[in-house]
């Protein structure tokens, strides 16, 4: 997997954290927890630690943060989406989205609206 292609997958996940505007704890320690069921990322050596995640959010967040909320939010988030295209685990990044959305007890309709996207931009056929 390339670097870009793990950044763009963080980052999916990440835009999930903060699509509804408001970050709760129980949302980043799903991204943490669930990042790592993914296949895609389990492959990579050396291994990604929580701490790894952790250091990358920390790293990234106000980017993403600012990206979600800026008129070329599609754009940048179309092409993320299409960077992963070939992906093989793709209905797993969308399980994990719809987990972190899910998270803190309530899917807010920006959350639910980037699974959506994601999976249509992937002909997947997914409920978020």
């Amino acid at each position: 997997m390339e670097n870009g292609q793990l950044n763009d997958i963080l980052s999916l996940l990440a835009a999930t954290i903060f699509a509804d505007g408001r970050v709760f704890s129980s949302e980043i320690e799903t991204f943490l927890k669930a990042a790592n069921t993914l296949t895609t990322l389990r492959k990579i050596e050396p291994k990604l630690s929580e701490a790894k995640l952790l250091a990358w959010y920390e790293m990234n967040k106000e980017d993403i943060r600012e990206k979600i909320t800026t008129p070329y939010f599609k754009d940048w988030f179309y092409v993320v989406v299409e960077n992963l295209s070939d992906v093989e685990d793709k209905g797993s990044i969308l399980s994990v989205m719809k987990d972190i959305s899910q998270a803190d007890g309530e899917v807010h309709v920006s959350e639910r609206a980037l699974v959506t996207l994601a999976a249509r931009h992937w002909n997947i056929d997914f409920t978020a």
